[in-house]
């Protein structure tokens, strides 16, 4: 059967991931197959051919589709197969096994064959029977793609609750494989964060909204099965977004209602104020795009006479207010308000601006929510301006002090944190009494002063909000995670960490809203960073749903400083390639600076043009933070020592000196280390100064750092080699175990050579091939692997020589070629290198 060709989408796939899960559960003997589920047009035949595509190519694969004409036919999936055979399908499902058995055995080679379904809900219960009996018996491997675990497809279930068969739950692309879609599309003019919000990453929905593609599969056999009578309310749906059920049920019966809850086309929240809603994006997207103007007013008018806008609220009431104020009904404000702040609280910036702009209202509360969502949507300007406006009309007097702690906080927000001198509502504190608005303004002026570096300020301030415990928990979640981030830089690594641990428990508590995300989440990863725990780095924000750009860009950072840089590069890349403006922390600079560092240590040649003149840098002041200023600066530094290590190391001191006058020990301690291992001695002595008070391994790192470089022994500088490995850092442990090895040489100390080179070979090793997709393969030619494969079976020089008609003396010239390419000295460490790469594989 041909394959069908990719669609638009198909060409920015952003399942990487499960591309890989589907091949690496292919080539576990253990495992019977995948079964992929997801909603139509979600990509399921697109992950299965890309996972298909790099199979080997003698693997037999049979590719059998679902489809209504086949689904009511017994064995009619099976009908070319049964025919090859001889058989019709009017056979048993005994009979057929057998000779579907026989089939495959005599097409197969070495390799199981694969068999693929696609449509599988689309499949009959007899065909599914005898295609799992064949992988139950490992005569075949499965990858089966399917809408849902519903019948017929709870037999294929069955194998998965067995634990043999690996289930990949599809939801959509990421907002960053959105962003290189929507890069191709001429006629799309929405930002990659409204595209995700509109389609819920449907790739198919996604290739509708770009290309204009009709819709003529899937959704359309769902919308065949919806009654006339039951269209208006599905369309209602879809309008709003969710509507609850009581004011549903008012307009068609509500057994109906359940019916089509129990057919698929809709999902019912639980609870008494249950919520109805489609329950596909793609399907909503079609219904919306087909409503006409009049028919969308006739629908609204049919809604507006049952419902009750005081039973509304989250989805509904935003989705019953945006369509009324569409269509030009006026509704009260204090209900627009909540609209607006729903909208906002969950990061939908340009739906609150369109309710500002369509409502007439122009409350001091509802100016401000606009100002947000003008700052959030990156119109700092235009947010600036409304927010001058608003100071103008407001009345102290009159105006409530819940009111007046937002708008500081705002002002906060948007004042750059290097002049707080430019502060606009300095005023408001003395007007403040309650603890829940004296929570508000603290835990923000806290992050405004961390934001600048003022990290005492900071601290005083936060340590005050979190110690209040009438204030609000959203507010001391924030205090915890700003007073984790100040203590970790002060040098308490400790006891910012525990607070760190504290913030991350408190994000599971009810009341989290989009910004505690986009102002605590970072600082979670950032403190232990920091701190040099990179497995608690990499995994800071699997509590919140931060984005999987924001997890690359981690990963990639954590990767740099563990000396994975071929790892960092790719996801760099990936992350610079999705770059849009509503990134919530200044990630892009460092992200430029990190793959400038992590090029060059791979080989590039980079010219002085490459790196960006410092006077000339300025970051977007929403965007601004001292940190991140700080980390760039420090990776080009890196990027400069590589070519011009004298320079350097001068300005590497100079930056670490600028960060001990803030206080901040444990930021200063990077700069200076990396200053210090480049041979500066004031670098080194400034660093044994400050080591006794940083706490944890970054303290006792760079305590044996700045003692093996102002000693200078081979001895010391092995130690602090060792200890750079084993706090994760095998560049700065390739550096000094290459010193050592110098000195050890002048020393004529044998002993310390050996364990010099050691260490030399393991972190190089590392950091040239511990890539993701580092193979053998990749490094060695196939006579070389065949070579390696006969030291790791005990074999000798002349027991090779002879199995490739060669003589010792030419298989020990490939192996010196082999180890000084692997970086290894000996036999044992190659057997050991050739046995971490095939676990790997």
């Amino acid at each position: 059967m041909s394959e069908p060709g990719l669609s638009p989408y198909g060409r920015t796939f952003g399942y990487t991931e499960e591309v890989s899960v589907v091949r690496q559960t292919l080539a576990n003997p253990n495992r019977f197959g995948c079964l992929l589920l997801g909603p139509a047009g979600i990509g399921r035949t697109t992950v299965m051919s890309m996972a298909l595509a790099q199979i080997e190519a003698n693997t037999p694969i049979y590719r059998l589709r679902g489809s209504e004409q086949v689904r009511d036919r017994e064995l009619g999936v099976l009908e070319i197969l049964l025919s090859q055979a001889g058989v019709g399908t009017d056979i048993g499902v005994g009979a057929a096994l057998s000779m579907v058995a026989k089939v495959i055995a005599q097409d197969s080679s070495t390799s199981i064959p694969i068999v693929r379904v696609d449509n599988a809900n689309l499949v009959d219960e007899s065909s599914l029977s005898v295609l799992c009996h064949l992988a139950e018996a490992r005569k075949i491997r499965l990858v089966v793609g399917a809408e849902s675990v519903r019948a017929p497809i709870d037999i294929i279930a069955k194998l998965w609750l067995t634990g043999k068969l690996t289930r990949i739950d599809l939801t959509g692309l990421d907002e960053g494989a959105i962003a290189a879609l929507a890069a191709t599309s001429k006629q799309n003019t929405k930002s990659a964060a409204e595209l995700y919000r509109d389609t819920g990453g449907n790739p198919r929905l996604l290739n509708h909204v770009l290309f204009g593609q009709e819709q003529i599969q899937a959704q359309d056999r769902i919308l065949w099965n919806i009654s006339e009578e039951l269209k208006p309310i599905v369309e209602i749906c879809a309008v709003t977004g969710a509507m609850p059920y009581g004011i549903l049920a008012a307009l068609c019966p509500w057994e109906k209602i359940d019916a089509m809850a129990d057919a698929g086309i809709v999902t019912m929240t639980k609870g008494r104020d249950a919520a109805v809603m489609i329950a596909e994006p793609v399907i909503a997207e079609t219904l919306r795009s087909q409503i006409m103007p009049s028919h969308s007013l006739r629908l609204f008018n049919a809604l507006d006479k049952v419902i009750d806008i005081g039973l509304l609220e989250g989805q509904a009431l935003f989705g019953y207010l945006r369509w009324a104020l569409r269509l030009g009904f006026q509704r009260p404000a204090d209900y627009v308000y909540k609209a607006m702040v729903w909208a906002n609280s969950r990061g939908r910036y340009e739906d609150t601006a369109m309710l500002a702009r369509a409502s007439q209202y122009e409350s001091h509360e509802m100016r401000l929510e606009f100002v947000r969502a003008e700052k959030g949507l990156g119109n700092i300007e235009s947010a600036d301006r409304h927010f001058d406006q608003l100071l103008e009309m407001l009345d102290i007097e009159q105006s409530p002090p819940r009111l007046l702690s937002r708008v500081a906080s705002m002002d906060f927000r948007l004042t750059d944190p290097r002049a707080p001198e430019r502060l606009r509502t300095g005023w408001i504190r003395k007007q403040l009494t309650s603890p829940v608005d004296q929570g508000r303004y603290g835990s923000t002026q806290a992050r405004f002063e961390q934001r600048g570096g003022r990290l005492i300020a900071s601290r005083n301030l936060a340590e005050n909000v979190y110690r209040t415990h009438a204030c609000q928990t959203r507010h001391r979640l924030r205090a915890y995670a700003i007073l984790g981030f100040d203590e970790v830089c002060l040098g308490q690594v400790d006891t910012g960490l525990h607070y760190i641990r504290q913030a991350e428990l408190m994000f599971e508590l009810p009341g989290t809203t989009s910004y505690e995300i986009e102002d605590a989440a970072p600082q979670l990863f950032v403190s232990r960073y920091v701190a040099g725990d990179w497995e608690g780095a990499r995994g800071a924000l699997t509590s919140v749903d931060a984005g999987d750009r924001m997890r690359d860009f981690i990963g990639a950072l954590v990767d740099i400083r563990t000396g994975h840089p071929a790892r960092a590069q790719v996801a760099l890349t990936e992350v610079l390639a999705q770059s849009h403006e509503e990134d919530f922390v200044d990630i892009v600079r460092i992200s430029r600076a990190a793959k400038r560092y992590a090029d060059a240590l791979l080989g590039k040649n980079l010219q002085a043009s490459d790196l960006p003149d410092q006077s000339q840098v300025d970051s977007r002041v929403d965007r601004y933070a001292w940190w991140s200023e700080f980390e760039s600066r420090l990776y080009d530094l890196q990027t400069l020592a590589l070519t011009r290590p004298d320079k350097a190391a001068e300005q590497l001191f100079e930056l670490g000196c600028a960060q001990l006058d803030r206080e901040a020990l444990a930021i200063a301690a990077g700069a200076l280390m990396e200053a210090t291992r480049l041979g500066h001695r004031k670098a080194a002595e400034e660093l044994a100064r400050i080591a006794p008070n940083i706490q944890g391994a970054l303290g006792h790192l760079a305590s044996t750092m700045s003692r093996a470089l102002l000693e200078g022994s081979a001895g010391a500088l092995l130690e602090a080699a060792q200890e750079s490995l084993e706090f994760g850092s095998a560049i700065v442990c390739s550096d000094l175990a290459k010193l050592a090895q110098k000195r050890a040489v002048a020393e004529n100390d044998r002993s310390a050579v050996r364990r010099a080179r050691i260490l030399v070979g393991n972190s190089t090793r590392t950091i040239r091939f511990n890539a993701a997709d580092a193979r053998m393969d990749s490094v060695l030619s196939g006579f070389e692997r065949r070579l390696v494969d006969g030291v790791v079976d005990g074999r000798s020089s002349q027991e090779l020589g002879e199995a490739h008609h060669l003589s010792s003396r030419t298989i020990e010239w490939h192996l010196g070629r082999i180890y000084q390419r692997l970086q290894v000295a000996n036999r044992r460490e190659l057997r050991a290198v050739a046995s971490t790469w095939k676990a790997r594989a």
